[in-house]
């Protein structure tokens, strides 16, 4: 996956190292020039020292080849125009930092996958949402597993069927395995004749490399490039 990440602050620092551990190809736009030198010389992906709000800086970042931006600047004027610029771009999956929390509903409105607070979240928390956007929550279980919480979507490859049905069709990854579901403020522990419904909430224990094949098979395919 092609990634753009612009800004390399705190929050930009553990999405540039998720990413790279998970071997995506990393480009990084850092507009001051001390921070994108310190990045060059800790982290192996490509440092642009730039302005991101410059078409020509995106493009040196090959915005249009990329799968995914994370835009991450302390300056939501700068993460709002960026977004824009991205989207007029092609880039399919946006998303986005926002500062001040009375702005998210206008991120929002802007078509990005997710907008989140920083004091609420980190890094890796926006890393999730470009493998998977409708993956709202997940809990690092070490060794490998992680336990996601994600929205079954419109499209959905499991949409109406039997928990049963999955397994037989092995239409989930291997090592995946559905914990229990949210539908209707009831908790669902699932069982071999449970049925999955559009806009249900299913906790998922999944191996990490397994996160954007998972999120594709509960609907995120629809906003795959």
């Amino acid at each position: 996956m092609h990634i753009i990440i612009v800004g390399s602050g705190r929050t930009g620092k553990h999405i540039i190292e998720a990413a790279l551990n998970d071997r995506q190809d990393v480009y990084v736009i850092e507009k001051d020039k001390e921070a994108a030198n310190w990045v060059a010389t800790n982290f192996d992906c490509v440092v642009i020292h730039g302005d991101a709000t410059r078409c020509e800086i995106l493009k040196e970042a090959k915005a249009e080849q990329a799968d995914a931006i994370i835009v991450t600047t302390h300056d939501d004027a700068v993460n709002a125009l960026v977004i824009l610029l991205a989207k007029d771009m092609g880039i399919k999956r946006l998303v986005s930092s926002v500062n001040n929390d009375d702005l998210l509903p206008v991120f929002e409105q802007l078509g990005i996958d997710t907008v989140e607070s920083p004091h609420r979240l980190n890094g890796r928390y926006l890393y999730r949402a470009v493998q998977g956007p409708n993956v709202k929550e997940f809990l690092d279980l070490g060794d490998g597993f992680e336990l996601l919480e994600i929205i079954v979507e419109h499209q959905s490859s499991i949409a109406n069927k039997l928990i049963k049905d999955l397994n037989k069709e092995k239409i989930l990854p291997a090592d995946t395995l559905i914990n229990l579901i949210k539908r209707n403020n009831q908790i669902i522990i699932p069982e071999g004749d449970t049925r999955i419904f559009v806009n249900d909430i299913v906790v998922v224990l999944s191996r990490k490399n397994q996160i954007s094949s998972i999120s594709k098979v509960f609907g995120a395919a629809i906003h795959s490039k």
